[in-house]
């Protein structure tokens, strides 16, 4: 196995499995602290706000795994995982726009 594509399962897998772990805590069992400078009174419903920031974790984490898995079993190029993994870390920030736009008291 060359070098860059043991280094790209490396951090697929050691920045994959934790982000999908940590978006199954917000998520799943509101674990809404884990999230930076959170703060329940800022939101009309904090429940669906950690859901909504969860899940988008969760798919983000999916998304950085299996990209490297991928690339690990040559069923996508460099360029095509390096996309996934490029929109896959675009997808926080999108929920995290649009839960301060809906749900901001």
């Amino acid at each position: 196995m060359e070098d860059s594509l043991l280094s790209a399962v490396l951090v697929g897998g050691l920045a994959g499995i934790p982000l999908m772990i940590l978006g199954y805590l917000i998520g799943v069992k509101q674990k809404r602290h884990l999230l930076a400078s959170w703060d329940d009174t800022s939101y009309r419903d904090p429940k669906i706000v950690g859901c909504i920031m969860g899940v988008s974790v969760l798919l983000t984490g999916f998304l950085i795994l299996s990209s490297s898995i991928g690339l690990m079993l040559h069923y996508l190029s460099l360029g095509q995982a390096l996309w996934a993994v490029s929109s896959a870390v675009v997808l926080p920030l999108l929920a995290g726009l649009y839960v301060n736009l809906k749900y901001a008291k």
